[in-house]
C-alpha cells in the first residue's frame, strides 16, 4: 500500500511502541506490529494490528486493577445508595451474580472488575471510600485547613469524615475499632491516654498526621474531657432519654465544651498528654508502618 503521507514509497510491516494512559499513569506498549513508510517514516496500523493493541491495553488494565473484595462491593452499594437490584440493573448483570460476589462465594471476573472500577472512578464519593490514593489526597486537602485550628482530637476526626464523605464503617474497618468506639472518640469521651497506643497509631497513619499534630489535638481533647465532669452533673438532672436521645445529648454537650475549650485556648496551667504516652504511640506507629509496607 502506497504511503498516504509522502506517496514516495509503500508501507512495510515493522514494529513500534505506543504510550497508553491507564488510571492516570502512562504505560508503554512495546513490539507492536505496524506499517511504516521507509521513505518518510509515517506509521499506520491495520485493523488487525489495532485490535491487537486494544487486547494488550485491556490485558494491562486488567492486571493493574486489583480485584475488588466482597466488602468493597458492599461499600460501593452503600456509597451509591443502591439496592442489589439497582446496581445489577446499572451493570446489566444478574442479581445472583453480584450477590455471590458480595458474599465471597466466587471472585468477580476480570472483565466485570474492570467495569466496576470504571464506575467507581466516575463517582467521587466512591473513589474516596474505595481507592486509597484518592482517599489520602482528600484527607490531605482537609488537613490543610483543619490542622491550623485549635480543635480536639474528636472534632478533627468528625470534620475529616464529614468533609471527605468517608463512610464511618470504612474508617472503623481501617482503624480496626467498633463503631461505638469511633463515636466515643469523636465525642471526646475517652481520656486521651486511655485510647490504645496501637489504635492512636492507626489513626495517625490513616489521617496522615504527624506526632506534633497529634499532640496538639490530644491536648485539646484532654481539656474538653476534664471539663465534662462538671457538665455531666448539670445534665444528670435532665429528663431520661432513650438511646438515640442520649447519643444526641452526648454529642451536643461535647460540641458545647469544644467551643468553650477553643475560647479558653492554651493556658499555662492546663494538663497535657504525657510524653510517655506519645512515645508508646510512636513505637506503635513504627509497627503499623512495617505492616503497611509489607502489605
Amino acid at each position: 500500500m502506497i504511503c498516504t503521507n509522502c506517496f514516495a514509497s509503500e508501507y512495510t510491516t515493522a514494529t513500534t511502541e505506543l504510550t497508553v494512559t491507564i488510571c492516570g499513569e502512562d504505560h508503554i506498549l512495546t513490539n507492536l506490529a505496524c506499517e511504516r513508510c521507509p521513505a518518510c517514516g509515517d506509521i499506520i496500523f491495520t485493523h488487525a494490528q489495532s485490535l491487537e493493541i486494544d487486547k494488550k491495553r485491556i490485558s494491562l488494565e486488567f492486571g493493574i486493577k486489583p480485584l475488588l473484595t466482597p466488602e468493597q462491593l458492599k461499600t460501593l452499594r452503600r456509597v451509591l445508595h443502591m439496592t442489589l437490584d439497582d446496581i445489577c440493573d446499572l451493570l446489566h448483570i444478574g442479581r445472583n451474580t453480584y450477590g455471590r460476589w458480595e458474599r465471597g462465594e466466587v471472585a468477580i471476573t476480570p472483565s466485570m472488575n474492570l467495569l466496576v472500577h470504571n464506575l467507581i472512578e466516575k463517582v467521587p464519593d466512591a473513589r474516596i471510600n474505595l481507592l486509597p490514593g484518592d482517599r489520602a489526597a482528600a484527607i490531605q486537602k482537609a488537613n490543610t485547613s483543619l490542622l491550623e485550628q485549635y480543635i480536639s482530637f474528636g472534632e478533627y476526626i468528625r470534620e475529616v469524615i464529614f468533609i471527605t464523605k468517608l463512610l464511618p464503617d470504612v474508617v472503623c474497618d481501617s482503624l480496626k475499632i467498633e463503631p461505638a468506639d469511633l463515636t466515643k472518640i469523636e465525642n471526646n469521651d475517652f481520656a486521651p491516654e486511655t485510647i490504645s497506643p496501637e489504635v492512636t497509631a492507626r489513626i495517625v497513619q490513616f489521617f496522615s498526621l504527624n506526632l506534633d499534630n497529634l499532640k496538639r489535638l490530644l491536648n485539646a481533647t484532654l481539656t474538653v474531657f476534664n471539663m465534662k465532669s462538671s457538665a455531666n452533673m448539670v445534665h444528670a438532672r435532665s429528663t431520661s432519654y432513650d438511646a438515640k436521645g442520649a447519643a444526641i445529648q452526648a454529642s451536643t454537650v461535647n460540641k458545647v465544651l469544644e467551643k468553650l475549650a477553643q475560647k479558653k485556648g492554651t493556658t499555662s496551667d492546663r494538663k497535657l498528654v504525657s510524653d510517655e504516652y506519645l512515645e508508646k504511640v510512636k513505637a506503635a506507629l513504627g509497627d503499623v508502618n512495617k505492616v503497611g509496607g509489607a502489605a
